[in-house]
């Protein structure tokens, strides 16, 4: 503190009426009653309680010197910054507010020449705690904080704000009494609570850029309650980026039961981090039911974020609504479980940090735009369910490809954008059908197909454009097998299909009943597996080879339904090129199915099949 008038006091108390507006302290030589001077650090050296009865009171700091738990009570309005115990650190300060009154704690320490230098009431050097420092945000002597009979505030102002990875931690010793009465505001800075207790009050109000953190033993089993008997967790801040961070705690609290939904209104960034144990967070009222925000599009909390690691699991057991999504993992191979619906909203985004994990849906979900950070993430899909977004591979940079999206049966990949000129993949690694059924694409894709079952269908829609290889990889802890291709209409495949035969073969490209539809396939080796074909139905269609490869693998079987249609154009071919087909082509017989019509352009082409059937 500057010199002069603002000498800095060190007022100790010796009495038992012990009041900050004089009685019960330190006096001057004649033993008036001497108010303690704002700014003051207090030593508590007797076994009395202390009453903050000075309006706007406003002081350094409390420290205990005694070995005994303090009662201080808040009669007005009080400013506290450290609260310390290190001197009897068995021993705290437990703190009542009276009805309508606000502590506010700023934490704010003193330096070692502070301390050296303070004055008692007689104007004399009485230093502070013999001349040692205490830290800024030291509350560890606080005890129980009771909000009493009536309606009470505490407020967290840090005059040097915390950050969540270093946040100010209230340790076990830290409890709230009668918090049904209390209102609890984080305006600056990031506090972490160790005691389930801080659940009970009546309002937490989080402010922009700033946090709460429960990292807490449970209310019952391993749950802690969230939001119960009309409690509310609120990010009242402008522009909603408060913070609600849910840390499971090994042998505690590694659920978060919640009534009624954590953010909303576009406010409010809630995480749940399960580093250290696997953790839930679940809606009180069933999965079916929200746990992050609300569903439509202002009633979306405003991110929800989730810490895993390798090994662990964290659970959504409720349905999530929020603007931006982030799924990390300290290390690869963190999983993550979504009971019910996902859904970012229209603008939504979700992103993947840190390192590689695990996401499994169970219900229809919406990603938004979507990033996998260039990490191997993977999303996977249950039977019968849409998965809907924009899914990049790297949005840092594009060269990079990461992520694998996979089905488990029947599914559907959708957009997430109305405009039919963003990708639904770009750069993504994969998109897997793992089991038996058909998995609907559609729009455009740069990542590669695999099919895992010999039941597996990649459906395409019309105009579906795929921008890259079929089957050329093993899928995520699966093998390749001989699916199936159909489409609906027009379509592009730019890359090889089916790599060199052998299980990654396909059984079948079934091309849309349309003579007026084509299959674009960009790829020098078309393989299918032994007898397998590319049919044509009764109305035909149009296979265009627009490789530019020296040499041209056509392996499968060319299945004509009704005689003289379909069309095989290689009319872009050169004569640089050498085009095989090596299977069949159409029927020859007592019912010939011809070929309507094969377009060769000026490349070597050899047809080595056992019979062609080309009208």
């Amino acid at each position: 503190s500057a010199m002069g008038a603002a000498i800095q006091q060190n007022r100790t108390t010796n009495g038992v009426a012990t009041t900050v507006d004089g009685a019960g302290f330190d006096q001057t030589v004649n033993l008036a009653n001497v108010a303690v001077a704002l700014n003051a650090v207090i030593t508590a050296n007797v076994n009395n309680g202390i009453n903050f009865n000075t309006p706007a009171g406003s002081f350094n700091g409390l420290f205990l010197n005694n070995a005994n738990h303090l009662a201080v009570t808040v009669s007005e309005d009080t400013t506290l910054g450290f609260i310390n115990n290190v001197a009897h650190n068995a021993n705290f300060f437990n703190i009542t507010l009276d009805a309508g009154k606000t502590l506010t704690i700023t934490g704010q320490g003193i330096t070692n020449v502070q301390a050296a230098a303070t004055h008692n009431a007689q104007n004399i050097v009485a230093q502070f705690n013999g001349g040692a420092a205490i830290a800024n945000n030291d509350l560890s002597g606080v005890g129980t904080i009771d909000f009493g009979a009536a309606a009470s505030t505490l407020v967290f102002n840090l005059a040097n704000p915390t950050t969540q990875k270093a946040p100010l931690i209230l340790a076990g010793n830290a409890l709230i009494a009668n918090g049904a009465n209390g209102t609890l505001n984080v305006t600056n800075g990031f506090i972490q609570v160790s005691d389930k207790s801080f659940a009970t009050v009546k309002a937490i109000n989080i402010g922009d850029g700033q946090g709460f953190m429960f990292n807490t033993n449970a209310t019952n089993a391993n749950a802690l309650n969230l939001q119960a008997g009309g409690t509310t967790i609120n990010f009242n801040g402008t522009d909603g980026t408060g913070r609600l961070v849910l840390l499971s705690k090994n042998g505690a609290a590694t659920d978060f039961n919640v009534t009624g939904s954590l953010g909303g209104n576009l406010k409010g960034i809630i995480e749940l981090n399960t580093v250290a144990v696997d953790g839930q967070l679940i809606a009180n009222a069933g999965p079916a039911n929200a746990v992050i925000g609300t569903n439509n599009g202002a009633g979306r909390a405003a991110g929800f974020v989730v810490s895993v690691d390798n090994g662990k699991v964290a659970t959504i057991d409720g349905q999530v609504y929020a603007k931006d999504m982030v799924i990390q993992s300290a290390n690869a191979n963190g999983q993550v479980n979504f009971r019910h619906i996902v859904d970012v909203g229209i603008d939504g985004t979700t992103a993947f940090k840190t390192a590689a994990s695990k996401v499994a849906i169970t219900q229809n979900s919406n990603f938004g735009t979507t990033d996998f950070g260039n990490l191997a993430a993977q999303i996977t899909v249950p039977n019968a369910m849409t998965l809907t977004g924009n899914f990049t591979g790297d949005a840092s940079n594009p060269g990079n490809t990461a992520g694998v999206i996979t089905f488990d049966a029947n599914g559907t990949l959708a957009s997430a954008s109305a405009d039919a000129n963003v990708a639904v993949t770009n750069n993504i690694t994969a998109i897997e059908a793992s089991g038996v059924g058909v998995v609907q694409l559609s729009g455009t894709h740069t990542a590669e197909l695999r099919l895992g079952n010999a039941g597996s269908v990649f459906k395409l829609a019309d105009g579906t454009v795929i921008n890259g290889k079929v089957n050329q990889t093993a899928l995520v802890g699966g093998v390749l097998a001989a699916g199936a291709i159909t489409l609906d209409g027009s379509a592009t495949i730019t890359g090889d299909i089916g790599n060199g035969g052998g299980g990654a073969a396909l059984q079948g490209i079934t091309l849309a009943n349309d003579a007026t539809k084509t299959l674009t396939l960009g790829g020098a080796n078309i393989i299918g597996a032994n007898g397998g074909t590319i049919d044509f139905q009764a109305n035909g269609g149009t296979i265009k080879l627009t490789s530019t490869q020296n040499n041209i693998v056509v392996d499968c079987d060319l299945a004509i339904a009704t005689d003289q249609t379909g069309v095989v154009d290689a009319s872009s071919l050169t004569n640089a090129q050498t085009l095989t087909i090596s299977g069949t082509i159409g029927t020859i017989g007592a019912n010939n199915k011809t070929l309507g019509q094969f377009n060769i352009g000026s490349s070597k082409t050899a047809l080595n099949g056992r019979n062609v059937a080309i009208n």
